[in-house]
């Protein structure tokens, strides 16, 4: 059984790239700032879009680099290839079809997400670049995996850092040299990706398509495991949909103010995303053989760790949560909107970290159909709802929709440490 140094070092590398991808667009909101406050809700709004292709992308990178380290384990080079094919001909298609979507419906969406007057038509211009390229993100997704099962971490926590600073300076040369605005972060983050994307595929030699993948038939168990996962992140950023259109019907500053504390504590979850992609391997592995005790102290070690962690950066946030939102912009309303989400971020660091640590041990048991049931009654039911209820019928503003937010999380920690207890039990006293 690993220790808990050897948990950490195994994590370190997910933490940082986690870490790096959230850089991408903080920068773009904080470059934003400085043309205004409409800037900085605009690319709020398509950003928030934007988070649903990358969940997409995420889901599929996780199955894929789960299958292919089985077929490599299997030595079977032709089934290996199959996936490879399969898993790239996957993305191209999601991501040139949600790309498509972009362009064609993109203004609707974003109207129908609370977009009015000039914050429409900038989040639009994002929207139409950035997402309309979103294969880009896809493919560094997948070859990302593919490295990743091939042994290789740090390659891809090295491009996501590379990104960031290519992301900062081409936005900062087209906003501010060549005064192109909101269009002009969008361009730094498309060319930069797009340097990620063509490295990545330099480095995977040995887990490329041959070039007939889009003939390639998409592998059955490839598209049967990926559903699952896949409708829990969506589902996840329906919710924080929700909530953003309820946040923007309070008035753009309130708006602006919650995108820019949402910037800010994505730092706060950093670790827990990375310790989460540990804890399904760890949690498949001693379910493999049976070893049901040491899934127990797996998700213990594991869930306290990201407590810890989390704990740690949020309350630093916390205590310098005044300055960090004026860094990103002097008006009053916008800032304290900011601290508002700052300080709900950190009193919700428990219910976060066992949330989506049980989500994880589910989904290394091989159940990911009740984390996808949990998270879409959570977000809907209870984190829209109690947000609206409290928010606006109850006229608590802002604070009470991130209460909604709070019990929301609270209810899927509860329910999946619940059901998982008692589904172990079961699984144990049946096989014993």
């Amino acid at each position: 059984m690993k220790s808990t140094k050897e948990i950490m070092k195994f994590a370190f590398p997910a933490i940082v790239e986690n870490f790096l991808q959230m850089c991408v667009g903080l920068s773009d909101t904080f470059l934003v700032t400085r043309i205004g406050l409409s800037a900085v809700a605009s690319v709020s709004l398509a950003n928030t879009i934007i988070a649903v292709y990358q969940a997409l992308f995420i889901a599929i990178g996780t199955i894929v680099a789960s299958l292919y380290a089985r077929k490599k384990s299997e030595k079977n080079s032709t089934q290996r290839q199959e996936l490879i094919n399969s898993a790239v001909k996957l993305t191209v298609l999601c991501g040139g079809g949600l790309g498509l979507f972009s362009i064609l419906f993109g203004r609707v969406i974003l109207a129908f997400f609370g977009g009015r007057g000039s914050v429409l038509t900038l989040s639009y211009d994002y929207l139409a670049l950035v997402g309309g390229t979103i294969v880009l993100l896809g493919l560094m997704t997948t070859f990302g995996s593919f490295l990743r099962a091939d042994g290789d971490s740090k390659t891809p926590m090295f491009v996501s850092l590379w990104i960031n600073i290519f992301n900062l300076f081409l936005a900062a040369f087209f906003i501010f040299g060549l005064h192109l605005g909101v269009l002009g972060a969008a361009l730094g983050t498309f060319l930069a990706r797009l340097l990620g994307t063509l490295f990545l595929y330099k480095k995977t030699k040995s887990a490329r398509a041959n070039r007939h993948f889009f003939k390639q038939k998409i592998n059955l168990e490839l598209i049967k495991l990926t559903f699952p996962a896949v409708g829990e992140r969506l589902a996840m950023r329906l919710g924080d949909l929700l909530i953003m259109v309820i946040v923007i019907s309070f008035g753009e500053k309130v708006f602006a103010g919650n995108a820019i504390g949402e910037s800010i504590t994505q730092f706060n979850y950093m670790p827990m995303f990375g310790i989460a992609t540990v804890t399904v391997i760890l949690v498949a592995q001693e379910f493999g053989q049976g070893n049901f005790d040491h899934i127990h102290l797996y998700i213990k070690k594991t869930c306290l760790l990201s407590i810890a962690m989390m704990g740690l950066i949020g309350g630093g946030i916390l205590l310098l949560s005044f300055p960090l939102s004026r860094a990103f912009t002097q008006d009053m309303v916008a800032v304290k909107s900011s601290m508002i989400v700052i300080l709900f971020s950190f009193l919700s660091v428990w219910f976060v970290a066992g949330a989506n640590i049980y989500t994880a041990a589910f989904q290394g048991i091989g159940n990911a159909k009740l984390p996808f049931y949990a998270t879409t009654f959570g977000m809907v039911v209870v984190r829209a709802g109690m947000g609206f209820l409290f928010g606006h019928y109850l006229g608590l503003g802002l604070e009470g929709v991130w209460c909604g937010v709070m019990l929301d999380n609270l209810f899927r920690y509860l329910f999946l440490k619940l059901r998982f207890k008692k589904i172990h039990q079961n699984t144990k006293a049946h096989l014993l």
